[in-house]
């Protein structure tokens, strides 16, 4: 993902007198200061505060749901500190949060300013982490979704990264496959770099499948953000197939990945109940999952509803004593999600089969 720098305007807070010592009247704009720089990232963008050194206030004004924060980065004059730590902050960060820099033994109160904060996506509840039912007139809310590009991988060689294939119509957000001028095009949506969730949560995508036909297939899935890639790279720090569909018609097929399993192929099943389960053809069904740190349940859709779900599998984090050898467990760290149609499998798509939609009713993140 590219990196991408913001600065904002700022807005005044907390006042504090300029400390002798640590400016020079001639000195560049912040140099010199106690903090002379602040930036907190969320993923891998990187949002920089406008600090205003008369009334001491460092203001980002872009990350709008403070929950999300992944790191906190910082200048200071030469030889002091700052306390506390603003890495003790992450995830949940705060609206507004003071620090105090020390500096050649005088104290100095900054504080930080999220002015575009909120606490959580409009309309949740206390246990709701987010919500999106695709209601909004002004389209894909972009503040958690952001559109696939076109990749490599078998199931992105045909992403178009285009709204024209990911849109809101109707309540839904509708992703299609489309026949172009003889090229086959597909949308998808995913929340990498805004969105990511850690154990233990309930996800529940409501979603019905249209023109359905042998060579496309839909998804529902969680991918890990990359600072949360435990073990490294695919597949070793885990993925997790709520929903795929294809060629198999008849049900849908559950699958997770790590390094130490591999539902799908069939390697280490032993550890799991089912593999797939069945769905409604042609209605909306509720795809559906729970991580924990102790266990990771996927639901079967046929038998779902909000009030009682039924389980297709499970399974159990072992606590294996060489862990990190044997890399079981990479499921509690931060993972976003990933709506997607295209390809069944690593097939091209028929443009004979064209069109065919995935329509999403809602998406749900739960706190358990």
């Amino acid at each position: 993902m590219f990196k991408k720098t913001m600065t904002i305007l700022l807005t005044a807070a907390l006042a504090a007198m300029t400390m002798a010592g640590c400016a020079e009247n001639n000195a560049a704009p912040d140099a010199g200061y106690p903090l002379e720089r602040f930036t907190l990232s969320v993923g891998d963008y990187i949002y920089h505060a406008s600090i205003d050194q008369e009334t001491r206030t460092a203001t980002i004004g872009a990350i709008k749901y403070g929950g999300q924060v992944s790191k906190a980065g910082y200048k200071l004059a030469e030889g002091a500190t700052i306390s506390p730590d603003p890495n003790d902050f992450t995830g949940d960060w705060p609206a507004s949060q003071e620090f105090t820099v020390t500096c050649n033994g005088e104290e100095t109160v900054y504080t930080v300013v999220l002015s575009a904060w909120e606490n959580r996506f409009p309309g949740a509840s206390e246990d709701v982490l987010f919500f999106d039912d695709f209601t909004q007139e002004d389209g894909l809310d972009m503040d958690a979704w952001e559109y696939v590009p076109k990749g490599t991988a078998a199931w992105q060689v045909s992403m178009s990264g285009s709204p024209d294939h990911s849109y809101i119509e109707d309540g839904n957000l509708v992703l299609a496959i489309v026949n172009q001028d003889g090229e086959c095009l597909s949308g998808g949506v995913k929340t990498q770099g805004k969105l990511w969730f850690q154990a233990p949560f309930r996800i529940e995508v409501r979603a019905k499948f249209v023109n359905d036909a042998e060579s496309v297939g839909q998804a529902v899935w969680m991918m890990p953000e990359p600072e949360y890639q435990t073990y490294g790279g695919w597949p070793e720090s885990g993925e997790i197939d709520i929903m795929e569909h294809s060629y198999l018609h008849d049900y849908v097929q559950h699958t997770l990945h790590s390094h130490y399993i591999d539902v799908y192929t069939g390697h280490n099943t032993d550890h799991v109940d089912r593999e797939y389960s069945g769905y409604n053809d042609g209605e909306y069904n509720i795809y559906s999952a729970d991580v924990t740190d102790d266990y990771l349940i996927i639901y079967d859709a046929n038998g779902c509803t909000e009030d009682n779900p039924q389980i297709a599998f499970k399974y159990e984090n072992m606590n294996l004593e060489n862990e990190a050898e044997l890399k079981q467990w990479p499921f509690s760290g931060g993972f976003h999600i990933i709506l997607s149609v295209g390809p069944a499998g690593a097939s091209a798509i028929n443009p004979e089969d064209c069109p065919s939609y995935m329509l999403v009713d809602w998406v749900r993140v739960t706190k358990l």
